[in-house]
């Protein structure tokens, strides 16, 4: 077994590992909002170790390439669906996206 394959098998079980830990932090907490900041790690730095477990293992050949391109569409729509998974919650719960005037800021 080369090093390669070795530091390629531990990239590949971090980004497990953090994509579990992600789950179970879903899983436990209580309201959307709270569910929303467990989705970040999953979404951005399980595929970063995965895609650089690949690339370690198969260099920067097709699979590398696939999976660098993989990991930079998750990359780029994961804060986006975030988001907008935000502004539906906020919207479904309050009615509308903006604060009302007489809302406080501690209840956004």
């Amino acid at each position: 077994m080369t090093w390669q394959q070795i530091a390629a098998g531990a990239l590949v079980l971090a980004g497990v590992g953090i994509a579990l830990a992600s789950c179970l932090g879903v899983l436990v907490m209580d309201d959307i909002y709270q569910r929303l900041h467990y989705v970040g790690p999953a979404a951005l730095l399980a595929p970063l170790a995965i895609a650089a477990g690949v690339v370690v293992d198969e260099a920067l050949s097709t699979a590398g390439i696939k999976a660098l391109l993989i990991f930079a569409v998750l990359a780029g729509t994961a804060p986006i669906l975030t988001h907008a998974t935000a502004r539906t919650a906020r919207i479904r719960s309050s009615g509308r996206w903006q604060p009302r005037p007489d809302e406080p800021i501690e209840d956004l």
